[in-house]
């Protein structure tokens, strides 16, 4: 009897929360779906986002524009002129200060027309994993809600918010969603929501070949995960993994464990979470090779893997010259390389370790790097190689 009870206890628990869970969803959807209003007061102004601004008696001078990836705007008469990090009240007072220039008590009035959107990840246990486009106002319940709410077996109470690296906040969206009141975490551009399984289970993301959640074995660890997920990627970052594991985050070191280093290789718990992220780094290979372009640059990379990665010299290249574009920020420093003697065996000193940010140029017959050195780093600087 006692048995039976607990069993309607824990029916009607479930019933309960999954009819709150079904209202608190509803409300956020109804605010996804009416585009919910972004207030304007404090709000604080950032790229992306268009504002209308009157002059008032100065027709030529009101217009829409929109604030640039700098932050500023361009504006007739005056220029150009810091609305990024400014509210609409601040940025009227800017503007009166800077029109007094040219106008005699000028009113201006400044109004957001267009709101930029943030871009925000949502993974795990939703409906819809993915990428989603929010006003900055949106709390994560409309963004759950916009993933098509959790499915039955997330475990609300324990979501993760992951920001950038080395920021991770635990959530308790069971509270939050009973309570129809979002987290006091206010969503960041490329905030990651994660919402775990209930059960004991691990999950690997990012730059593995198989991404997603797998069953924990006791005693396995992050190689045997990794192995489970069908290894790195090459665009891996394996010095720069990280296991999410509650509110902690834990840094790993996966080309050491894959080398065989024990202490590298970390137990794994109950529904840790491993990101191995992309690698930033690269190398470029350019001139007279078969696939000139930008390589993945890997530690011990060495002048003679970079050239093989590119397909190899063609026969126009003059491997007696091969060169080395390397830049310390403000000027580029050229190394000069005799390839032939690396392919011939007979000066393995010439075949030089590269650093990130490297460019190797295979010369073509009757050119030299001098040239051109000022074209690579122009190339470097525009490009943000």
């Amino acid at each position: 009897m006692v048995a039976r009870t607990a069993k309607i206890n824990v029916i009607h628990t479930r019933v309960a929360i999954a009819v709150v869970l079904a209202v608190s969803l509803v409300w956020a959807l109804s605010r996804v779906a009416a585009g919910a209003s972004v207030p304007t007061s404090g709000y604080v102004l950032g790229p992306g986002d268009a504002v209308d601004i009157v002059v008032f008696g100065q027709a030529d001078l009101s217009q829409t524009v929109a604030i640039k990836p700098d932050g500023m705007i361009a504006l007739p008469l005056v220029g150009e002129v810091k609305a990024a990090g400014r509210t609409t009240a601040q940025l009227e007072q800017d503007l009166v200060k800077v029109y007094l220039k040219y106008l005699k008590a000028p009113a201006i009035s400044v109004k957001v027309s267009q709101f930029r959107t943030n871009r925000i990840y949502v993974l795990g246990q939703v409906a819809r994993p993915g990428q989603y486009e929010l006003k900055p106002s949106a709390g994560i319940l409309e963004l759950l809600a916009a993933a098509g709410g959790p499915t039955t077996r997330a475990d609300l109470a324990k979501a993760v918010l992951i920001r950038g690296k080395t920021e991770t906040a635990q959530l308790d969206l069971l509270g939050a969603i009973k309570q129809s009141k979002d987290p006091s975490v206010a969503l960041e551009p490329d905030d990651v929501l994660y919402l775990p399984e209930t059960d004991a289970r691990i999950v690997v993301l990012g730059q593995v070949n198989r991404p997603g959640a797998y069953d924990l074995v006791e005693g396995q660890r992050v190689t045997d995960l990794i192995a489970g997920a069908g290894g790195p990627t090459t665009k891996a970052a394996l010095t720069q993994a990280f296991i999410v594991r509650g509110e902690q985050q834990i840094p790993l070191d996966l080309k050491k464990a894959l080398d065989g280093d024990a202490t590298a290789n970390v137990v794994l718990q109950p529904r840790d979470m491993m990101v191995v992220p992309e690698s930033r780094e690269r190398v470029a290979v350019l001139g007279a090779v078969n696939h000139p372009g930008p390589l993945d640059f890997k530690p011990d990379m060495q002048i003679v893997d970079a050239i093989a990665l590119a397909g190899g010299p063609t026969d126009k290249g003059n491997l007696s010259h091969v060169s080395v574009v390397r830049s310390d920020g403000t000027k580029a420093k050229v190394i000069n390389v005799d390839f032939a003697k690396v392919l011939a065996g007979r000066d393995p000193k010439q075949n030089i370790a590269l650093q990130n940010g490297d460019i190797v140029y295979v010369n073509p017959k009757g050119f030299t790097i001098e040239s051109i050195v000022n074209f690579f780093y122009v190339l470097r600087t525009a490009a943000g190689f």
